[in-house]
């Protein structure tokens, strides 16, 4: 399988991994559309996830990435495979695209730990808020199950999760977040998708999910502030 057809991903220096699953734009008439589940893609979310990684290396922090280049009304990458919602189960491309994401997902993962023995898994993701009182950014995790501790402690001490912490820590200065610590009335739906869950108790390696709300998304100022945050907050964990 030729990836760059379906996808854009590069290896980079430093512990972070970086996967945009839901920003596609292409439609292969050869890609059986989806019969069932989310048709909508998570709109600017792949520019916003390239404007990272070109902001990073302008920091000098090369990022590993993969970035889905297929619309969503074709695969949703953030299915599990034996979904009708993740792609047409008539289709054997959507299958092999599938496989081949997550395939590519988990080595760029295991590469990064086994380089720096740590990884900081990104997943970026976008909704829309239904009422004005929802927060901006919303952390998803499994309540802290695939995040790594840097030490033990019963009482979810948030600075001990290594990424998570600092990414909490820059955002919130900007923009109302909630951190995915606690069951609350706004992050249930977004605890943690496929491909979070994939990570769920896994040594060295924090998974976080992260939804931008669409009106940040849709407004440039807004968006550069948001890579800003992210971008201040992985120079930060940098220096841990």
């Amino acid at each position: 399988m030729i990836l760059r057809k379906y996808f854009e991903t590069g290896t980079g220096t430093i512990p972070i991994v970086l996967s945009c699953s839901h920003g596609g734009y292409k439609k292969p008439k050869s890609l059986l559309n989806k019969k069932i589940g989310p048709q909508i893609a998570d709109k600017n979310t792949y520019i916003i996830a390239k404007w990272l990684i070109n902001n990073l290396k302008e920091k000098n922090c090369s990022i590993s990435y993969l970035l889905s280049k297929i619309h969503r009304s074709k695969i949703d990458l953030n299915r599990p495979p034996v979904s009708e919602s993740a792609f047409n189960q008539e289709s054997n491309e959507a299958r092999s695209v599938h496989n081949a994401y997550h395939s590519k997902l988990v080595t760029l993962v295991q590469d990064c730990i086994s380089i720096h023995k740590k990884c900081l898994l990104i997943d970026l993701h976008g909704f829309t808020k239904p009422t004005d009182d929802y927060p901006d950014i919303i952390f998803g995790h499994l309540f802290s199950k695939t995040l790594h501790a840097q030490y033990n402690d019963s009482n979810q001490d948030y600075s001990q999760y290594w990424g998570c912490a600092q990414l909490e820590q820059e955002i919130s200065k900007i923009f109302v977040i909630d951190n995915g610590m606690a069951l609350s009335d706004f992050n249930l739906s977004y605890s943690g998708g496929y491909i979070t869950q994939k990570f769920y108790n896994q040594p060295n390696v924090s998974a976080i999910q992260i939804e931008i709300a669409k009106y940040i998304r849709k407004d440039y100022d807004l968006t550069k502030n948001f890579i800003n945050g992210i971008t201040k907050s992985i120079e930060k964990l940098l220096d841990k």
